[in-house]
């Protein structure tokens, strides 16, 4: 054997590993296509007990990671770290409070009213309410941080 097919499971998970972070669900769907089962889950069990794999922390750097770089309310980064094979205990323990969940709203609204100023007040309220729906936040997140910024309720502009 030579090339690719001598690489050890062990070494293609560090391989993987050094790129990004990984799920133990999306670290075993990728061994999986060139390794046998017993080989992924001796690497699984190994890599969990070094400490290089931990859905925990990968899950709370996920939530982090999307705060900075795309606020995403806790309904959508719930979707998302479940598709990713997070158990939900650790997910519970990842996401934003309510109160973060509150503010990530404020600042993508305060971010996006920024470009709308051409647009009338109901248009914007709409946009922006669409906007939130869009990432995640929830109908009542996005219904104070509309009113806060726009003082304005779009419930009552609407009927």
């Amino acid at each position: 054997m030579n090339g690719k097919s001598d690489e050890s499971a062990k070494t293609a998970a560090l391989r993987l590993l050094t790129v990004r972070d990984r799920s133990v669900q999306e670290l075993r769907v990728r061994l999986a296509n060139r390794f046998s089962s017993e080989e992924v889950e001796g690497t699984i069990a190994y890599l969990q007990e070094m400490g290089y794999l931990d859905d925990l922390r990968y899950a709370r750097n996920y939530v982090e990671y999307r705060n900075r770089h795309r606020p995403t309310g806790n309904f959508l980064l719930r979707l998302e770290l479940s598709s990713k094979g997070i158990p939900e205990d650790y997910i519970e323990q990842a996401l934003n409070s309510p109160e973060v969940e509150f503010e990530l709203a404020r600042s993508l609204a305060e971010q996006r009213l920024g470009s709308l100023q051409r647009a009338d007040a109901l248009a914007r309220c709409g946009k922006v309410y669409r906007l939130l729906q869009r990432r995640g936040f929830p109908g009542a997140v996005a219904r104070k941080v509309i009113g806060e910024l726009l003082d304005r309720d779009p419930e009552k502009e609407y009927n």
